[in-house]
């Protein structure tokens, strides 16, 4: 057999292979639960806030044991109620991008398939803005690289069928396993006075995604 018929058995295994994963593609939102705490600083007088959620879209490919992800995540905390009313007081808002790569093992049990799910996220910062339009990565007392996060996750979800299509809810864990022995805080400067925002090292995110499988 020449070269040429082998290449294109090759071909057509790697194809019939990809097909066996059982390729599906989908999106969806998520409520990521990892307080981040944003203070300002106003004449002396400091506002304290705690964020605990931030919203996240997400979309996915599934390869039936792989998970590739992209998702935009958003976060926004008010060091007053009247941050948006008031010349002094802001609110901080925090945007970024995601991306994923997870294994997972599903159980089929008929209409649905419970899953396993072990992963690694990276998260780059986007933006540090309050709602007044000062760009407060700008001015951070550090490398901006400082606002990017690792997180490694865990945890479980399920897949409900309906014919090709599929819901998905799933629930992760994760943890940032550079920040032990790091500093989460970082320090900005505003033009009425410096604002301070402190990341989370831990988090827990809900997701309800849906999909189609190809």
């Amino acid at each position: 057999m020449g070269s040429r018929p082998l290449a294109a058995l090759a071909m057509m295994l790697c194809a019939a292979g990809a097909f066996g994963l059982g390729l599906s593609y989908g999106g969806g939102g998520s409520f990521n639960i990892s307080p981040v705490t944003f203070s300002g600083t106003y004449s002396s007088v400091t506002e304290e806030v705690t964020s605990h959620v931030s919203l996240v879209s997400r979309q996915f490919l599934d390869a039936t044991y792989f998970v590739l992800e992209i998702g935009y995540a958003l976060n926004r905390g008010s060091t007053e109620p009247t941050a948006a009313a008031t010349s002094s007081a802001f609110a901080a808002v925090l945007t970024g991008v995601s991306f994923g790569a997870s294994l997972k093992y599903p159980f089929d049990l008929g209409p649905v398939a419970l899953f396993p799910i072990v992963g690694v996220e990276y998260v780059r910062n986007l933006s540090y803005t309050d709602d007044k339009g000062n760009d407060l990565k700008h001015t951070l007392a550090g490398p901006r690289s400082a606002l990017d996060e690792l997180w490694l996750k865990g945890g479980a979800g399920l897949d409900i069928y309906v014919g090709p299509i599929f819901l998905r809810p799933l629930v992760e864990a994760g943890f940032k396993p550079l920040s032990a022995g790091s500093s989460s805080s970082w320090t900005s400067t505003h033009p009425t006075g410096s604002t301070t925002i402190t990341l989370g090292s831990f988090t827990v995110e809900i997701s309800l995604l849906f999909g189609v499988r190809f």
